[in-house]
């Protein structure tokens, strides 16, 4: 039997610890026909991710409200640059559908902090801190589903069938890492098909991402390179912006200014 590739192991052994809470590195050689040192640098790297947390001989599972917390901690500021630029990019009266992260949270609260523009937007999402951020601030539409705990989001077969049914001016997209041959790529695979149905009914698609999602390959792809017209990053690896830009993609590098400086300076989407 050939040995899973990298991504799909972290997501067995993911499965494995939410069916046990704890699991044995002779566990996880045995369930996936590994190496110990496989087994163990593959627990490193989910440890390194903040899903885990190394215990004698095997690991635990971090719980969800603390993957969250600690992801919502990390680089708070470049995620707030981020978010403030990726809001240059929207125009008044759009209906923009709002992903679920910690960077969708920051794009949030970044929202709240222009009313002007807020206030003529319709937004839609399937996150429930988002949602809880935007409430009383805009028109806003919830997608009803199952609750993922990982990202505070809605999802499963009855948000899928919800966001199929309205259309969308712009969609404000995160991804786990970008791969530059199979393109954005997502951890869990309910998510995956729930960001590609939103994109096939977005009239454009603005993925915000920082560099470190880069040269990365998640368990499943939800869209090519191409599928987005813009990417929002802090800044663009060598090669990164070569090929976004090639694949007809605005690339938009967030800088320390002011968002409102940077409204002159980054071009509006056709």
């Amino acid at each position: 039997m050939t040995a899973p590739l990298a991504e799909e192991r972290l997501s067995r052994i993911l499965d494995l610890l939410a069916r046990h809470g704890t699991v044995r590195t002779t566990a996880i050689t045995e369930h996936l026909g590994v190496s110990g040192a496989t087994a163990r640098r593959d627990l490193d790297v989910l440890a390194r991710r903040g899903l885990i947390r190394k215990v004698h001989g095997g690991a635990a599972l971090v719980s969800q409200d603390q993957q969250y917390r600690d992801r919502q901690q990390t680089e708070q500021g470049g995620k707030a640059r981020l978010a403030e630029a990726a809001l240059t990019l929207l125009r008044p009266g759009q209906t923009v559908y709002l992903d679920a992260g910690t960077t969708a949270r920051h794009v949030a609260e970044a929202l709240r902090r222009l009313p002007a523009l807020t206030r003529t937007l319709r937004v839609v999402t399937h996150a429930i801190d988002v949602a809880y951020e935007l409430n009383g601030e805009c028109p806003l539409y919830v997608v009803g589903g199952e609750v993922y705990g990982s990202t505070y989001s809605l999802t499963g077969p009855d948000a899928l069938a919800t966001v199929e049914r309205y259309a969308y001016d712009v969609f404000l997209v995160g991804c786990t890492s970008i791969d530059p041959e199979r393109g954005l790529t997502n951890s869990n695979l309910i998510e995956a098909q729930q960001k590609a149905a939103i994109l096939r009914r977005a009239r454009r698609s603005i993925l915000i991402a920082d560099h470190s999602k880069w040269g990365h390959s998640g368990f499943v792809t939800f869209a090519s390179l191409g599928d987005v017209r813009a990417w929002v990053t802090d800044w663009a690896p060598p090669g990164a912006r070569q090929t976004f830009e090639a694949a007809g993609v605005q690339v938009v590098e967030a800088q320390p200014a002011a968002a409102e400086e940077r409204v002159a300076r980054v071009p509006a989407l056709p």
